[in-house]
């Protein structure tokens, strides 16, 4: 087992026991509804959900790296939706922090902290995911503001969001195209289309498209220099990798908290299955999947709070990490047999939502092409 300082176990026990007691008992009835319980947010604020990757003096809690692994990994072991919520909710609350004006921390960052207003994050589009460099929504300037045209996808909970943060690119009056750039869109002030596409995994959130034809996005919400978006989103993106990293060892660890659970009282040919050597091996590839994914998500934190950029751990902790959730996913369903197929099982939960962190914050294979230029010095990217 990882060893944890006196802080760091203080801090998983707490939120652990928040999570079991009032979160996990709703999560049935939530999913079933496909619904979110967004007042539950401002409460795991107290433990640093969302604000602890914001500096102290802009009302932050500044939390370490590790202690933010840490309670990603819980909100994981809980509940996918509640993990993706909170990272998306925790993205854009870095990127404010890092690129904010007075006036917009004032009507952004405050009240995202405070909980009393709820940001989406709009990098990827049809034609852009993993490329973020290809992005075609553009903004082109327009009296005072800007006039925004394109389309966004697979955006998180737009739907329960007041605002985001749009990636597009900024054309002068005169035509000059300044690059990528970061535009907050405030639901209250410019219209544009939001359409939920049903999905498999998370349940418990909207995966949404968003259109833009002619919306007027206001010059005071251009969020930090024109031409600086791309870098950004970026940046944001790569703490989301460890997010999403350690957010796959807590649905592993649930994976191995349900099996153990299901192998003791389950009885065929007079016994526990417990006892059946397949079983154990099962089991055992679990148990051992989770710990060897914790130790590289672990790893990267340190590295990120020893001063490192850690680009090379967090792909690593998002490759591994998200591999080994979907195989501790089949396994687990796998020693519930055909229990594990009924809706009622959390298995059948995990083994939908595992599929998921192989694929945003850039997909497996990107992580691999990122750590074979790591190490080779090659890369199929531009």
């Amino acid at each position: 087992m990882v060893l944890l300082g006196d802080e760091e176990r203080a801090l998983r026990d707490s939120v652990r026991s928040f999570l079991d007691k009032v979160v996990a008992p709703e999560v049935g009835d939530h999913e079933r509804a496909r619904t979110f319980p967004w007042e539950l947010l401002p409460q795991l604020y107290d433990f640093g959900y969302v604000r602890g990757g914001v500096p102290e003096a802009l009302g932050g809690d500044e939390l370490p790296m590790m202690m933010q692994a840490i309670l990603m990994e819980e909100a994981g072991r809980c509940w996918g939706s509640l993990r993706t919520t909170v990272n998306v909710q925790g993205m854009v609350a870095r990127t404010l922090a890092a690129a904010a004006s007075e006036d917009q921390r004032a009507r952004f960052l405050q009240p995202l902290l405070a909980g009393s207003r709820f940001g989406w994050f709009g990098l990827t589009e049809p034609g852009a995911g993993s490329d973020a460099g290809a992005l075609r929504t553009t903004a082109r300037a327009s009296g005072d503001g800007y006039l925004v045209n394109g389309s966004k996808l697979y955006i998180t909970n737009a739907l329960g969001c007041d605002f985001g943060i749009l990636f597009a690119r900024v054309v002068d009056h005169d035509g000059t195209d300044h690059g990528v750039s970061a535009l907050l869109v405030d639901a209250a002030e410019s219209e544009f289309g939001v359409h939920d596409i049903p999905h498999m995994p998370l349940r418990s959130t909207t995966s949404c498209e968003l259109s833009f034809h002619d919306t007027y996005v206001p010059a005071a919400n251009v969020l930090g220099a024109l031409g600086g978006g791309l870098s950004l989103g970026m940046k944001a993106v790569n703490a989301g990798r460890l997010n999403m990293a350690m957010g796959a060892v807590g649905l592993s660890q649930a994976c191995l908290e349900a099996s153990i659970a299901f192998c003791r009282q389950r009885e065929q040919f007079g016994k526990p299955i417990a006892a059946f050597q397949l079983v154990q091996q099962m089991v055992v590839e679990i148990a051992t999947l989770t710990e060897t994914s914790r130790l590289l998500g672990y790893n990267a934190a340190r590295a990120v709070d020893a001063g490192e950029p850690g680009r090379y751990e967090c792909s690593m902790a998002k490759y591994y990490c998200g591999e080994s959730a979907g195989r501790a996913a089949t396994l687990a369903l796998q020693v519930h047999g055909g229990a594990g197929l009924m809706e009622e099982s959390p298995v059948e939960r995990y083994f939908r939502d595992a599929r998921e962190a192989t694929i945003p914050e850039g997909t497996s294979q990107i992580q691999i092409l990122h750590l074979g230029k790591a190490l080779l010095g090659h890369s199929a990217l531009r």
